[in-house]
């Protein structure tokens, strides 16, 4: 395979990643100017939501076919030598392990996979019981309760977050 190919390849699978969490962030930044800037807490227009969406997806695609296409100049560039460098090779694999694992702890970080934080199960437990809301002592006051609220804003219920564990 010529190297062309390959440094495509070298660049674009950690490329792609890199990719996904510049576009978050600029998808982040611009959503968060448009709150502050322009529409507040007001409802947003429609098309605002489509155009940001369809600016997520082309920034991303973007960024990807340009890390692509430097890989692809940059295997041009080394044609002449039919030895693969060795060291491309790690840099590739450990930018792409290293952006994963930086990924994977985010979302466990912020508690989309792993356990459930104990807020979310107090907020589970409530909402399938029939409740309006929930609600959890401070951190640092050392109770692990959760309690329920009644439509009218009263508490209904308080169980540890222990029971509640064992439960799920």
């Amino acid at each position: 395979m010529r190297k062309r190919y390959v440094y495509s390849i070298l660049f674009g699978i950690p490329g792609l990643f890199a990719s996904l969490v510049m576009a978050f962030l600029l998808f982040g930044a611009i959503a968060g100017a448009f709150w502050i800037f322009v529409f507040g807490d007001k409802p947003w227009p429609h098309p605002t939501e489509k155009t940001l969406s369809l600016l997520f997806v082309l920034s991303f695609l973007m960024l990807w076919v340009a890390v692509i296409v430097v890989g692809f100049t940059y295997g041009k560039k080394l044609e002449g030598d039919d030895r693969l460098n060795g060291k491309h090779l790690a840099i590739s694999v450990g930018l792409t392990v290293g952006l994963l694992l930086c990924i994977v702890l985010h979302q466990l970080g912020v508690g989309n996979i792993g356990p459930k934080a104990d807020d979310r199960l107090c907020s589970d437990f409530c909402r399938h019981n029939g409740y309006s809301a929930s609600g959890m002592p401070p951190k640092n006051s050392g109770e692990h309760t959760c309690i329920c609220y009644d439509g009218a804003g009263q508490e209904a219920l308080q169980v540890p977050i222990e029971t509640i564990v064992l439960d799920e």
